[in-house]
């Protein structure tokens, strides 16, 4: 049956009117995606304007991989970042079980249990919190982590390290800088010092060091 206004639907709309109706609804959802994608792209933990975008292309350029990073590749690279002398079974058999839920943990953010896409990269950063009234935020937990890190270094807590052993650790992770680039880094970031603070080493990590103008 036909009327004036055009061809009636099952919901006795004319299709012109349906169309106009799911076309303000994909915009709508579309929207609320784009929301949420915005609040999961802020990254709490660093105290710059990096967001969790940043880090995954980074992320993607290291590992050279087109839109998504590869969950066992991610997972060895945080391992070899923390990584220290196996003197036991014991510190071996730890290193491996910390592998192991490194991989759980990825994997509950991919869809195919071996890649993670950027949304899901995002949604993981975004899970932790910087405010927790009844234990230690991840906020603290990853100054804390910046602590141990720093002092695993040297396998013992001191006041400062030198340049190589910054350097060791940086390429340790799978970094590798190309001719004069980790001079400049320390150039512009430490001011050619030769030793690094704990309190340095934060402040970089955290994004929070002033780059020193080449003017």
């Amino acid at each position: 049956m036909e009327s004036t206004s055009g061809k009636f639907s099952i919901f006795n709309q004319p299709e012109q009117e349906v169309d106009e109706e799911l076309a303000q609804k994909r915009k709508e959802e579309e929207e609320k995606e784009r929301k949420r994608f915005l609040e999961n792209n802020e990254n709490k933990l660093l105290k710059n304007d990096i967001t969790n975008c940043d880090i995954f292309r980074t992320l993607l350029f290291h590992f050279k991989t087109d839109n998504e990073l590869p969950i066992e590749g991610c997972a060895s690279f945080v391992s070899n970042l923390l990584r220290r002398p196996h003197i036991t079974k014991e510190d071996e058999e730890a290193e491996i079980r910390f592998y192991n839920s490194l991989i759980r943990i990825l994997k509950n953010f991919s869809y195919n249990g071996k890649t993670i896409t950027e949304r899901k990269f995002c949604e993981l950063m975004k899970s932790f919190e910087v405010t927790n009234e009844n234990e230690f935020t991840d906020e603290q937990q990853y100054d804390m982590f910046l602590e141990r890190l720093f002092y695993r270094i040297k396998h013992k807590k001191v006041e400062s390290i030198k340049i190589s052993d910054f350097k060791d650790l940086i390429e340790r992770a799978g970094f590798k800088f190309e001719e004069g680039e980790f001079e400049n880094l320390i150039k512009w970031y430490f001011r050619n010092k030769e030793t690094i603070s704990l309190e340095e080493f934060k402040l970089f990590a955290t994004g929070q060091c002033v780059k020193l103008s080449d003017k």
